[in-house]
């Protein structure tokens, strides 16, 4: 008894549909693994330590918290851009080499060393002076007012 083709086709059709099948999930497996998967994280991300990378990369569409434990020491040529308002507690050390912007102190402040003003300074309120002042007044003709 010979098998015609038409028995032979019922035979391995189950086979060949496993094989087939076997093949389309795998190539759509290749297809979703190989994209990256978003991942949002609720709430921020706490990072306890990093290694190789030394860089990382995040992409938001809203500001992150950040809470830094540990001394943090930024270097680079491109200046670091905050952009709203920064809080911080505790001492802060920072070698500043110029300052562009208008900066208004709402404290003491208190120099040890000699300050070097090319521009107008505006004081409202009192001012304490201790110990000597060397100053150069431009002469007036206009009459000084009376006490």
């Amino acid at each position: 008894m010979s098998p015609t083709s038409r028995e032979l086709l019922l035979a391995y059709r189950w086979p060949a549909a496993v094989v087939v099948s076997s093949f389309v999930l795998a190539t759509t497996a290749i297809q979703i693994l190989s994209k990256p998967i978003p991942i949002r994280i609720e709430g921020g991300l706490q990072v306890d330590k990093l290694v190789l990378p030394a860089s990382v990369t995040i992409r938001s569409n809203e500001p992150l918290p950040v809470a830094v434990r540990e001394d943090v020491v930024i270097t680079g040529t491109t200046p670091l851009a905050v952009q709203g308002q920064v809080q911080v507690g505790g001492e802060v050390k920072a070698n500043v080499r110029s300052i562009e912007t208008p900066v208004q102190v709402n404290a003491a402040v208190t120099v040890n060393e000699t300050v070097n003003v090319n521009g107008k300074v505006n004081v409202g309120g009192k001012v304490m002076v201790e110990g000597n002042v060397g100053a150069k007044v431009k002469p007036t003709l206009l009459p000084l007012p009376l006490p």
